[in-house]
Order: structure tokens, then C-alpha cells, then sequence
């Protein structure tokens, strides 16, 4: 499986064993850059704030929640998980 943090100026190939373990290790990427940067979204810095990250080691459903507030209160970053019959890398 595969899922894409697309950011800006980079964007993250994200591999993993299922669609869980991808987006498991999206939450850690993004707790990686909230921990860097301070903040996840330009958009909406306040973001992290409102719906702080999930334990990317707790349950799917509450990281999919996340995922999904994230999707509809940012443009960039932009998180999918991809379809893995379909990825080119460039």
C-alpha cells in the first residue's frame, strides 16, 4: 500500500504493509513536523490546536477521523492513501 503527504514543496511516498500501517506512519509524519515546525497547516495554523494528533499507535477509526478533519480544514498538507496497482514515481 501507499499513501502521499503532499506538501508544497515536498511531497512524502509513504510504503507500508496495509492501508492501516500508511496511515499510521502519516500520523507520525505529521507529528515529526508539528514538532519541527510548530504548526501542520498554513492554511490553518491553529489546526493541531483544535484536534490534536492522534497516537498513531491508538485505534483506526480515531485516526481516520482525524485524517478525514484534516482533509476538509486544509488544502496543503494533503494526505491520500493510494491505490497501489497505480503509483509512478517521478
Amino acid at each position: 500500500m501507499y499513501g502521499l503527504i503532499d506538501w508544497d514543496d515536498a511531497p512524502v511516498l509513504i510504503v507500508g504493509v496495509s492501508d492501516e500501517a500508511v496511515k499510521r506512519e502519516a500520523i507520525r509524519v505529521f507529528a515529526q513536523t508539528v514538532a519541527n515546525v510548530g504548526n501542520l497547516a498554513e492554511d490553518d495554523p491553529d489546526f493541531v490546536c483544535r484536534y490534536p494528533l492522534p497516537d498513531p499507535d491508538g485505534p483506526i477509526a480515531v485516526i481516520d477521523g482525524w485524517l478525514d478533519l484534516l482533509r476538509r480544514a486544509t488544502a496543503i498538507p494533503w494526505f491520500a492513501v493510494l491505490d497501489d496497482q497505480v503509483v509512478i514515481a517521478q
